[in-house]
């Protein structure tokens, strides 16, 4: 039994609206790419046949498309999406998952609480990084920077060399950390601070991505 055009075209519709129930806020390239749309053409034909499903709204030059009730009714979703400041730290976010390729298991956003030795004793700490992934058993933590200060990444800088040899006791590797920055310098900040406290990471910034 093959399925109908029709039939086709509604599962496409239904898996990129759950797509975007995850994602929160997405452009066109993202969905693109994420569900393998062909040229961005066919993309913009794809997304504007679901316009009944989607808030679509213009910002810094480009549409982001998120879910409406409609949209939410058709996948069962619960949580109404709605616009906010958070935006762009959200579609900078789905570059790094994308750039790394769709990661199995992605997390945003997941809360670590890790006990590291202070002295002769342990102490504990919290962590709430951007997204946290594996890739060939290698354990990486992203941080979207924007316009967080340097002082604020360095102390995020020193609370993951904090995690590391948690995650190297346990898991036998030491972890990568993971920035993803607006511009070139940056870039070079940030590995300057994670070279100093002698941290394995890989930091990238929009430029890399052109």
């Amino acid at each position: 039994m093959t399925l109908s055009s029709i039939e086709k075209k509604k599962m496409r519709q239904e898996k990129i609206l759950l797509s975007l129930n995850e994602l929160k806020f997405a452009t066109s390239e993202h969905i693109r790419v994420l569900h393998k749309l062909g040229s961005l053409r066919n993309a913009l034909k794809v997304l504007n046949q679901m316009k009944e499903y989607l808030n679509i709204r213009k910002h810094n030059g480009r549409n982001v498309y998120y879910i409406n009730n409609l949209g939410r009714e058709i996948i069962g979703a619960e949580t109404e999406i709605k616009w906010s400041l958070t935006v762009d730290h959200h579609l900078l976010r789905n570059d790094m998952y994308l750039y790394f390729k769709l990661p199995q298991d992605w997390k945003a956003e997941q809360k670590i609480t890790f006990k590291y030795k202070n002295g002769l004793s342990y102490k504990e700490s919290t962590i709430i990084p951007d997204a946290t992934f594996t890739l060939h058993n290698i354990y990486y933590f992203l941080e979207v920077d924007r316009t967080q200060s340097m002082s604020e990444n360095k102390k995020k800088i020193n609370q993951y060399k904090l995690l590391s040899p948690a995650i190297e006791e346990q898991f036998k590797h030491k972890p990568f950390l993971v920035f993803y920055t607006t511009t070139e310098s940056r870039k070079g900040l940030l590995e300057k601070l994670c070279s100093d406290v002698g941290l394995e990471n890989i930091i990238i910034s929009k430029e890399d991505l052109r």
